[in-house]
């Protein structure tokens, strides 16, 4: 079989072929190969690898995002692995809100950064403004906006909020008229750009607080007060006016800024807009020192639903929604196969070959077959037909991934990184112990894979239905 021809070894069809029923051998099989990589290590919490240990943080302050790790954790990868101002460079390429970049430039690395949602690149340049700006400018600007009137009903039409349809109703007349108001303000009174990278943040950190929408799993929840047509009588609490909880936001921001803690010039640091399944490509080969980064989690979670007011702020549309959708990373049920868009990339690029070597590390991958076999046998169990194929596309775009962290990552490097095991009707998938296997296909070594002490338990359908079963949450420690 020519390997570049789309015959997906792991299709239904085949995979079905003389099955019997569920198997788990494959992966006890992986489970004895790794079980000794496996340690428990007691100074790793869920806190300090989730976004929670962040809370009382400067900067964490400005916003809700809450996927990722923490600054904190960021620190001890750093300190454990990296050689402070040796010139080392620390890549994330999933970069989400600029965690790993920003802690590694303040503390004496070169950072680069990938992230396809414009959320994360706006929290990221924010943050890096804060150590730039003049905080007597920005005193100065707050004091403007105190006084400045949010109801001009004349502002141009290209200042007033474009909504996306899942938005749509989101603010009440009042609260449109003074986003505009406020944008044209900073448009035209702030020429200097990390100034007005920080003025512009601002208010899309506050969109949730003044709209009709909570963000609740990963959707946007509406409050009966919307003019939607709903269901339910959701009352999502207060409703903020919009110049109070903007200068709400603005003081906490003031506060934080005139808080910093001198920093000896910020290392140099470059910030990648888009998927790292065709960004990765512009970082050169063993150019990496380390790598500590996070990728979404093979658990269905939508970032263009969650994030759905912030990405309308920056002017997207529900075609280029739909666009972003399918450009993230396979963990969603509506994500379609990339598998032609990226045997394309990699062929213009002139990497045939490593496309085949990628895929073929798919097709033995043995333990992953089971899960999709099994998912497949199951499917009409399952509460989205579509689960399987994500879970197939998902561990197809991260052996990419991985393939291309491993070219760019020097001899002796490291690579950190967080993930969660999954459950799909009670059958767990070992995300840890698979991406493992898949490293060791590209020229990396599994040093460790450290394990949380507490795991993360299954949701309550799945309780009731299959037991209460810890998940593994793990750091995985590769090295080349």
């Amino acid at each position: 079989m020519d390997l570049t021809d789309e015959i997906d070894v792991l299709n239904e069809e085949l995979l079905l072929i003389n099955y019997a029923g569920p198997t788990t051998n494959n992966r006890e099989y992986l489970f004895e190969k790794y079980k000794d990589k496996l340690h428990i290590n007691k100074d790793l919490n869920r806190a300090l690898i989730s976004f929670q240990s962040n809370k009382n943080e400067p900067f964490y302050r400005w916003f809700k995002y809450k996927e990722g790790f923490s600054s904190a954790f960021v620190s001890k990868m750093l300190e454990l692995f990296g050689k402070p101002y040796t010139g080392q460079t620390v890549l994330d390429p999933f970069a989400g809100i600029g965690t790993t970049i920003t802690t590694s430039i303040k503390q004496g690395f070169n950072a680069i950064g990938i992230e396809l949602l414009s959320p994360g690149i706006y929290a990221t340049n924010a943050r890096i403004a804060a150590h730039k700006i003049n905080i007597n400018d920005l005193n100065r600007i707050i004091l403007k906006i105190e006084n400045l009137s949010f109801d001009d009903i004349s502002i141009p039409q290209e200042y007033f909020f474009r909504h996306l349809t899942i938005t749509k109703g989101a603010f009440s007349p009042e609260t449109e008229i003074a986003i505009a108001n406020y944008l044209y303000f900073v448009d035209q009174s702030c020429k200097n750009n990390e100034l007005k990278s920080i003025l512009n943040f601002a208010v899309s950190s506050i969109l949730d607080d003044v709209s009709f929408t909570r963000i609740d799993g990963q959707y946007l929840r509406w409050d009966y007060r919307s003019e939607r047509k709903l269901k339910s009588k959701f009352d999502k609490g207060r409703v903020y006016n919009f110049k109070p909880r903007l200068l709400d936001k603005l003081k906490i921001i003031q506060e934080d800024i005139n808080s910093l803690k001198s920093v000896n010039g910020l290392n140099d640091y470059k910030l990648i807009q888009g998927s790292c399944l065709n960004k990765l490509h512009e970082v050169e080969n063993e150019s990496i020192d380390l790598i500590i980064t996070s990728p979404p989690y093979c658990n269905r979670y939508d970032y263009t639903r969650t994030y759905a007011l912030e990405l309308a702020f920056d002017k997207i549309d529900d075609k280029k929604i739909k666009e972003l959708r399918q450009t993230l990373l396979s963990a969603t049920v509506e994500n379609k196969s990339k598998f032609a868009e990226l045997k394309q990339i990699y062929a213009n690029l002139g990497k045939k070959a490593d496309f085949d070597i990628v895929l073929k590390s798919n097709q033995n991958q043995l333990a992953l077959k089971e899960v999709i076999r099994n998912l497949y046998f199951h499917k009409k169990e399952l509460n989205n037909k579509n689960i399987p194929n994500m879970v197939k596309n998902y561990f197809f775009e991260m052996s990419f991934v991985i393939k291309e962290m491993s070219r760019v990552l020097k001899p002796n490097g490291k690579i950190i990184m967080v993930n969660d095991n999954v459950r799909y009707n009670g059958d767990e998938i070992p995300v840890d112990l698979i991406l493992s296997e898949f490293a060791e296909d590209f020229g990396l070594q599994t040093d460790k894979i450290w394990v949380l002490e507490r795991g993360k338990g299954n949701s309550s359908q799945q309780m009731g239905n299959h037991g209460r079963k810890e998940l593994r949450k793990c750091v995985y420690v590769w090295a080349k």
